[in-house]
């Protein structure tokens, strides 16, 4: 794994006595595993570059920390001194909360079976879900992805909107289709791979008309967020138990759509960005149109008046611009 000269056990002594902490720059890697850290921090050094190159702007001070209840207050204390945290759940804290939600099913279901037999029912149920966990599969990645959110919000100058009690998923005043275009570019080039391939495979008979809700609609993880808050805040009060902080809470897609939530929703709002930003870097025949759609975003226009305006390659209106978008997609994934 490549890190930069400049990476180095952080010599600050806030940092945590029992967390390993790297730093290069303005970014900074926490996790309790010294592998972790530095895989977290080579995620983070690709996605500044990445972010860089497209954006024009170079990321103020970040932090990825792992696992951040292991560290009271050290998230707010960097927060103080001017870093964007950001917290990060580790494979095996993935584990220990699946753990705790599976296990007293499976041994109500296989009561009287040898507790060996239960514990191996237990494991093979755990290592399945964890390891097909895109946050595992493709850690460096989803943590660049999710640096794109923190960083297009913090390098362009937003209107303020108030959220009153609502959940903001990155950029409050960002349409949450562009939002989610600054988390996509900065994904690798395998899971880049895979959200084209679940497009193409998952290809809706109406795409002009999915995509015109895409351009509207809200982003389907903050119905996600709110499910499982609502679980864990219900679990909590039926213990008697009131917690503050974050949460780490692992539902299924069954579970989930059992509530109203559609996990494939959410999967196949990437696989629709993924083909916009495609269509764009195709027909305009560079990256930059990105940064200057940030700009026209963040400055107060719609898509509406971006491409009125008048965008190299694309058309002025957005129900032309649909039907564009829609063929161009059809036609990469028939070749």
């Amino acid at each position: 794994m490549f890190l930069s000269s400049l990476a180095l056990t952080l010599t600050l002594a806030a940092c945590p006595a029992d967390a390993h902490c790297l730093e290069d720059d303005n970014l900074l890697a926490v996790s309790a595993n010294a592998d972790r850290a530095e895989l977290i921090l080579s995620a983070m050094q690709d996605a500044e570059i990445r972010f860089a190159e497209l954006f024009h702007r170079m990321p103020g001070l970040t932090a990825v920390i792992e696992d951040s209840t292991l560290y009271p207050g050290f998230a707010d204390g960097l927060a103080a001194d001017g870093y964007t945290v950001k917290p990060w759940v580790s494979p095996q804290a993935m584990r220990d909360q699946l753990e705790a939600q599976v296990r007293p099913a499976v041994e109500a279901q296989m009561s009287g079976s040898p507790q060996a037999v239960i514990d191996a029912t237990i494991e093979a149920a755990l290592a399945g879900r964890v390891e097909n966990n895109e946050k595992v599969r493709h850690a460096e990645a989803i943590i660049a992805h999710e640096l794109g959110h923190l960083w297009v919000k913090d390098m362009y100058d937003w209107p303020e909107v108030d959220m009153g009690d609502a959940r903001a998923y990155g950029a409050a005043a960002a349409p949450d289709w562009f939002d989610e275009v600054a988390a996509v570019l900065m994904e690798s080039v395998a899971l880049t791979d895979s959200r084209r391939a679940s497009l193409c495979e998952n290809l809706p008979a109406d795409l002009p008309g999915q995509y015109q809700r895409y351009f509207e609609m809200e982003h389907p993880l903050l119905q996600l967020a709110a499910l499982a808050a609502e679980q864990a805040e219900a679990a909590e009060r039926a213990a008697g138990e009131t917690r503050s902080g974050p949460r780490i809470m692992v539902m299924s897609g069954e579970a989930l759509a059992a509530q109203g939530a559609d996990m494939i929703g959410a999967q196949h709002f990437y696989g629709l960005t993924r083909a916009f930003i495609d269509y764009l870097t195709v027909k305009t025949g560079s990256e930059a149109v990105f940064d200057q759609l940030a700009q026209s975003l963040s400055s107060g226009a719609s898509l509406d008046d971006w491409l009125e305006v008048g965008v190299e390659g694309v058309p002025q209106t957005r129900e032309a611009m649909i039907s564009d978008l829609s063929a161009h997609v059809v036609s990469g994934c028939e070749a």
